[in-house]
């Protein structure tokens, strides 16, 4: 039996894992405020459930595990004044559970759903997936994604995967330490429930919470200050010509003018 989150999150259960799953497909399952708030309750919902051990973030659609944050529902806020986030991953900023969490990415997964990726313990991929941080190109900077990355693929690869903001192959994504596994084409959800009960079935689920919290811990908290600094530039430049020329451009489907300011 399935449950809903905020009409956007499909939460279902297979024995031991949770499934939690993007369903937004018509918008390229793009992360509103709803979203959010949908992710991080269901989210909530498998890390008070002893029943649960693992859960898998996946997406449905056949074209994207998430186009990022909803660009049209950030330009018709700045319309009003309004340059703040849709929201926020409560995983960006605490662990929120120290069960395994995998992503299990196909097709586009751009932005936020990056974000949202690096959030879990592994990243499968199927093969013909495509990872792009487009930030910089929409003139905005990312800010959980960069602290996240470097931690796991180090200051160089990180850069390169931010800058100019290209898409990157899940093999190069795989080479350079970002996806665990490829799976077979058109199979990335069940390799990630087989990866998932492999889990639950071989491992002691204590010794497994320990473990992620001891390497959670030991990676990521010194991360406040650095998400300071990225905050406070952030709110700057979304009051900045470049940010609303790259909205609208992006909107419009064509190449922004950037001037820097």
């Amino acid at each position: 039996m399935s449950e809903r989150f905020q009409d956007r999150v499909i939460f279902e259960r297979i024995d031991r894992v949770a499934i939690i799953s993007l369903d937004r497909p018509e918008r390229l399952n793009a992360f509103d405020a709803a979203m959010y708030e949908g992710v991080n309750e269901a989210l909530a919902k498998f890390a008070s459930d002893p029943d649960l051990w693992v859960a898998i973030i996946q997406a449905k659609g056949d074209r994207a595990f998430s186009a990022g944050a909803d660009v049209g529902a950030l330009n018709e806020n700045a319309k009003k004044g309004v340059n703040a986030a849709l929201g926020g991953l409560n995983l960006d900023n605490h662990m929120v559970t120290n069960k395994p969490l995998i992503a299990a990415v196909h097709g586009f997964c751009v932005g936020e759903g990056v974000s949202l990726a690096l959030c879990c313990d592994m990243i499968i991929a199927d093969p013909k997936a495509s990872f792009i941080i487009s930030e910089a190109k929409v003139g905005t900077n990312a800010v959980d994604i960069p602290i996240k990355l470097a931690k796991k693929i180090g200051y160089s690869k990180a850069f390169a995967f931010l800058t100019p903001g290209d898409p990157k192959s899940a093999d190069w994504c795989e080479r350079a330490g970002f996806v665990e596994v490829i799976s077979e084409a058109g199979q990335v959800q069940q390799t990630a429930l087989d990866v998932a009960q492999r889990i639950c079935n071989e491992s002691g689920p204590l010794a497994i919470r320990a473990q992620k919290e001891t390497l959670w811990r030991s990676v990521f908290e010194d991360d406040v200050k650095a998400k300071e600094v990225g905050l406070s530039m952030r709110t700057a430049i979304r009051q900045s010509s470049d940010y609303k020329e790259g909205r609208e451009a992006f909107l419009e489907k064509r190449s922004p003018e950037f001037k820097g300011t």
